[in-house]
């Protein structure tokens, strides 16, 4: 093996791909504000009306940046098309589609509303909603802990891909399959008799490497995290693109576009595991149940416009996904149309070698990006290494968004909870370096021979339950305590004069918000998580040990414990809502109003079903 020289040449033009088109954004904003005579500059970050706030502040660009690097994840490039490949192509995204409108959307508006007025993290949101609710806030906490706890682990194998993609040819062009499970994982290969196993130094080093690169992206405030989010978000982008451009003209990319497109099995329609597999990708790709974008919408400014914010980001999320289709399964019908043409594949029952399919190919798990696509990259011939420099580093930098913003979430509650206390808060870069090093110890459990299995029951019994139930009962806690008259007042006062909403932004059409809210988002969730948990003690999940079920059924079990906690608190201390009087919002709203004699009041249709949302 030697250095490829076209490998490293992309490697450097990707990592320098983002700084430039910063820096670049940095260079036209200023010129159009010398054009403008910084007429906006009085109302910047730290002021609102001209007083000064206390919470440090995120630009608009930089919140919606944040929040699309968040949201965008590796779950679009590689789960998604995982779970259309497995579930019958259209049939999943019509699925994945109608939970995204029914649940996600509501569900992620309310928590980006419920940030942005309380100013505060989950915590003290919850609290200050209702001390009842901080149980849920402690245990969104916990899933925080657990998911960072793992999900480096997924960044640690492509940072090993990234590193194999610079050599010539690339280590497992022989035999991928083998490279991923024996050179990368050193699985075993029966779960009999055995435990977790060793830490594998490739992976504990590569975990290493990650979590550094979080350290120095989030120690230094903000500022920097904003120009690094140019990079993760801006260039996954543009190597799409690439990626894209290239794929769709390899043999049999035809094929793989067509099943994307044009299968549709509407059998599966009626499949309810199947639905539980769209609803919880697209919970688990925007997240809310997390607590993340309640937190970061606690750092945007008092008059950005969040519910437009959440358009944007929801659109951009699932465009990702989709056209990311587009690439994934040209390179699938590439891997079907070679196989096919070297005769097939080992048909193990019969030991005949029959041909394969692109449902076949794509349907292939966590070995989707690691073996399948890995192995595509074959098909690029002089540009193989180029290209898998991009696809793995499309997936490094997908998962780091997403990882800032959860870090940065966990940051958060710590200095918050140092300010609530009265104590000296720690210096940020130390905050910060403590939870890194926490979390790289805590994925060493991943790093061992049975680490990809442990991640597979973690993440379904703690991760997939507790956001059906955590969504469910954000539902519950905005319909009785924070209501939707609330959230409509706000958002309209809040945006009332901007120059994109000079007569503030009206919540519409509101009948789907509400239907959304009020109905199938707690009642979608709540009946998901019922079925998945009768599922799951008919027939064991994975079908992996009893004493890894137990892990999992214990992580579960401890989340579950903590939620009722701030009920309990709450019943006994007699403690209740701190959220200002709705009739103070109302009369700021009228006042507002009644100066700028020229704007309307709230529509006709928006009081009657705010009206209506306050009574429920």
């Amino acid at each position: 093996m030697a250095a490829s020289a076209v490998g490293i040449i992309t490697l450097v033009a990707v990592v320098f791909a983002g700084p430039l088109a910063w820096a670049f954004a940095t260079y036209v904003q200023s010129r159009r504000k010398a054009a403008d005579g910084a007429a906006e500059a009085g109302t910047s970050e730290g002021q609102v009306d001209g007083k000064a706030t206390e919470r440090e502040e995120m630009s608009g660009v930089a919140y919606t940046l944040s929040l699309l690097g968040y949201a965008i994840g590796l779950g679009n490039l590689w789960r998604f098309p995982y779970l259309v490949g497995k579930w019958g192509g259209g049939a999943f995204i019509i699925a994945y589609l109608a939970c995204l409108v029914l649940v996600a959307i509501p569900a992620y508006l309310m928590e980006m509303v419920m940030g942005q007025y309380t100013r505060k993290s989950t915590v003290g949101c919850f609290k200050m909603i209702h001390p009842r609710w901080d149980g849920l806030a402690y245990g969104q906490a916990l899933i925080l802990l657990l998911v960072m706890a793992y999900y480096n682990v997924l960044l640690a194998y492509a940072i090993i891909y990234i590193a194999g993609s610079l050599v010539d040819p690339l280590p497992w062009a022989a035999d991928s399959k083998n490279y991923f499970n024996v050179e990368v994982l050193n699985g075993y290969d029966d779960y009999k008799g055995k435990g977790l196993g060793p830490v594998q130094w490739k992976l504990a080093l590569a975990l290493l490497v990650v979590w550094l690169i979080v350290f120095a992206s989030l120690a230094f405030g903000k500022k920097i995290l904003t120009k690094v989010t140019w990079v993760t978000v801006v260039g996954p982008i543009i190597m799409l693109w690439v990626l894209l451009i290239r794929a769709v003209t390899l043999d049999g990319a035809a094929d793989g576009i067509e099943f994307y497109l044009l299968k549709f099995d509407s059998e599966v329609l009626g499949d309810l595991d199947m639905w539980a597999s769209a609803c919880s990708q697209i919970l688990f790709s925007l997240s809310p149940g997390f607590g993340t974008a309640i937190t970061m919408s606690s750092y945007t400014r008092p008059k950005e416009n969040v519910f437009r914010t959440c358009m944007v980001v929801v659109v951009c999320n699932s465009a990702f996904s989709l056209v990311g289709g587009f690439a994934i399964f040209s390179i699938v019908g590439n891997i079907t149309f070679r196989l096919n043409a070297a005769g097939g594949v080992l048909d193990e029952a019969t030991g005949a070698m029959v041909a394969t399919t692109v449902a076949e190919q794509a349907s292939a798990g966590t070995g989707l990006a690691f073996i399948a696509i890995a192995d595509g990259m074959r098909a690029f011939g002089s540009g193989t290494n180029a290209m898998s420099v991009l696809f793995f580093s499309v997936l490094l930098t997908l998962g780091l968004d997403s990882t800032f913003c959860w870090a940065e979430t966990f940051v958060c509650y710590v200095e918050d909870y140092c300010l609530v206390k009265g104590r000296t808060k720690p210096a940020h870069w130390k905050i910060v370096g403590c939870i890194c090093a926490v979390m790289y110890l805590m994925g060493l459990l991943y790093c061992t021979r049975m680490g990809i299995e442990l991640l597979d029951i973690v993440d379904h019994y703690c991760i997939t339950y507790y956001l059906l139930l955590a969504v469910a009962l954000e539902a519950f806690m905005f319909t009785f305590d924070f209501g939707w008259r609330r959230l409509v007042v706000h958002v309209k006062l809040a945006t009332l004069g901007n120059l994109r909403t000079p007569l503030g932004q009206d919540v519409v059409p509101s009948l789907f918000w509400r239907l959304g809210i009020h109905i199938t988002m707690p009642a979608w969730c709540l009946f998901l998580f019922f079925y998945i948990f009768s599922t799951d003690v008919a027939e064991p999940y994975g079908g992996y040990p009893v004493w890894m079920q137990g892990i999992g059924w214990f992580c579960l079990a401890a989340l579950l414990a903590v939620t009722p906690l701030g009920f309990a608190r709450s019943l006994k201390l007699g403690t209740g809502s701190t959220l200002p009087p709705l009739e103070e919002d109302e009369a700021a709203l009228a006042a507002a109003l009644g100066i700028k004699s020229t704007l309307p009041p709230l529509g006709q249709n928006e009081e009657s079903a705010s009206a209506e949302g306050a009574k429920a």
